[in-house]
């Protein structure tokens, strides 16, 4: 799919998506997966006609292992610049991905087995990031039509990436799995995450696309909002 200047690519990795933004020359990319994801996403490059060194950008939306983790080996290969909320800046460069807290009775569950079983897990290699947003970043400085903006919740430091055309790349803002809420199953800041929802409603926002499940449009979206309010408000 394509904006007025650019075109948009989703990549489909190991139980999670990255996404691609890019035109002749130069490209951006929203979250990098689980460790080792480096070998799909240069494979892409090398499909849609994109030499490594065209990535100019690695926009992670949180610090967690299934979305930075391949952020280092990226960054040797490719030589982008990494951009990350100044508050997930200490975490990324430790690798650390703590678990957040379940918004709801099964993810509950699973957080408690996981802080047991899978702590070790989730540890990935940490980078220095380039980069650090703060509520907003316009993304023209790097010649695409679009915005970094910070949406703490699922972790203090999340963001979501707007783009002209109206995609917004949400990270784990929002989840699109298959008869689901969109509302994350996890979250660090509850209140944090009512409130960045709160924000978005508010945006020109056509189509979202989640790091997890599938895309979905913003009417979707709003359809959902008056309950998840009444429930997690």
């Amino acid at each position: 799919m394509s904006g007025s200047t650019y075109q948009f690519h989703r990549i489909g990795l190991v139980n999670v998506s990255c996404y691609l933004i890019y035109k002749p020359g130069e490209a951006i990319l929203v979250d990098c997966g689980n460790s080792g994801s480096e070998v799909k996403i240069l494979e892409k490059f090398k499909v849609l006609g994109l030499e490594p060194g065209m990535l100019k950008l690695l926009i992670l939306t949180h610090e967690h292992f299934d979305h930075a983790g391949s952020a280092r080996r990226l960054k040797e290969l490719t030589g982008c610049r990494i951009m990350i909320h100044r508050l997930a800046a200490y975490r990324l460069r430790e690798g650390l991905s703590p678990i957040p807290t379940g918004t709801r009775w099964k993810a509950k569950l699973l957080v408690s087995v996981g802080r047991i079983f899978a702590r070790r897990m989730m540890n990935y290699p940490g980078v220095e990031p380039d980069l650090l947003t703060d509520d907003l970043f316009d993304l023209e400085s790097f010649g695409f039509p679009g915005r970094v903006i910070h949406t703490p919740g699922h972790t203090v430091g999340s963001t979501v990436v707007l783009m002209e055309g109206g995609e917004l790349i949400s990270g784990d803002t929002f989840f699109g799995l298959e008869n689901k809420q969109h509302f994350p199953p996890f979250a660090e800041d509850l209140p944090a995450l009512v409130r960045s929802w709160g924000m978005i409603r508010g945006l020109q926002v056509k189509t979202i696309y989640p790091a997890h499940g599938h895309s979905f449009s913003f009417k979707s979206f709003l359809s959902e909002y008056d309950a998840a309010m009444e429930r997690y408000g």
